[in-house]
């Protein structure tokens, strides 16, 4: 009982990071109603600035995130203007190729400037924390407290402040938005910006677990797509949830059978939630129209 425990409160808390990871795509999904197929590569470019910040200045990743969250907001909306912003109001597939070709060239500039070397940094804290019988890396333990928070003080700022009524109401209906003065474009930068932002916490959050290297985007882009459509699309907390379901199916199917499947029934899990429950754990009806659904 004490292994099973300790399995599934490890699945929790890893899942919770994955969902950090997720939310700023479930987020520009929500309100530009697109897929940023770069999103991988955001987390790379992301992990590589807080390991570069940790060797290089002796910051640890969690105050990394002073200097990685606002690059990474800069980055989001450079590319928003650059990239993604043209191609708003083109067919949906020339986003999905264009984000597709800027994921392409930051592997392979990655890999030029970096090599194909493995980077990683020691522990940030020097002894696990234990509850009960269980123990468990702090580094999850903080990175579970952090997810729940950008959450919750995410939720908040969409149903109350007045940024959050502002791309809620764009959500809604662009026109009358519009009408009533809302700059709908600048929502959008914002919000492109602000979710590339949160791949930057996440990447400060998973670089004391994970090493990072030029394709490393590819091994949690897959795991951030099943979680949003998993979730519901567009559904933040959702996304939480959905996190947190495939973290602990990793993590049982990782012990119980074996590592190199735990991927394998993660997707079963994602299928039999498609089959029986298209519109994901918290999803809505029409979500892709709808857009975000907390």
């Amino acid at each position: 009982m004490t292994t099973l425990g300790q399995l599934v409160l490890s699945g929790i808390f890893i899942g919770a990071i994955y969902a950090l990871m997720s939310i700023g795509l479930t987020l520009i999904f929500g309100v530009l109603r697109i897929v940023n197929f770069a999103h991988g590569e955001f987390l790379m470019l992301g992990m590589y600035g807080a390991w570069a910040m940790t060797r290089l200045l002796g910051l640890n990743p969690y105050l990394a995130m002073i200097a990685v969250v606002p690059a990474m907001f800069l980055f989001g909306g450079l590319v928003y203007r650059l990239i993604v912003s043209p191609a708003l109001d083109k067919p949906h597939l020339v986003v999905v190729f264009a984000t597709m070709g800027l994921s392409i060239f930051m592997q392979n500039a990655a890999l030029m400037l970096m090599s194909a070397d493995l980077f990683d940094i020691p522990p940030v804290f020097g002894h696990a924390v234990t509850i009960g019988p269980l123990y468990f890396k702090a580094e999850l333990v903080v990175g579970f407290v952090i997810t729940v928070i950008c959450t919750l003080v995410l939720q908040w700022a969409l149903k109350s402040t007045y940024l959050g009524k502002a791309i809620r109401a764009t959500v809604q209906d662009r026109e009358a938005a519009m009408l009533m003065g809302i700059p709908v474009p600048r929502i959008f930068l914002i919000t492109f910006a602000g979710g590339s932002a949160l791949v930057g916490l996440a990447a400060c959050v998973m670089m004391p677990l994970f090493s990072v290297f030029p394709t490393v985007g590819l091994n949690f882009v897959l795991i951030a797509f099943v979680i949003v459509v998993l979730g519901g699309m567009g559904s933040i907390s959702g996304a939480l949830i959905g996190g947190i379901c495939v973290g602990i199916v990793q993590s049982l199917s990782s012990y119980y059978v074996a590592p190199a499947f735990g991927q394998m029934f993660f997707f079963i899990l994602f299928l039999l939630v498609m089959i029986f429950r298209p519109n994901g754990l918290l999803g809505q009806k029409g979500a892709a129209d709808i857009g975000i659904a907390d």
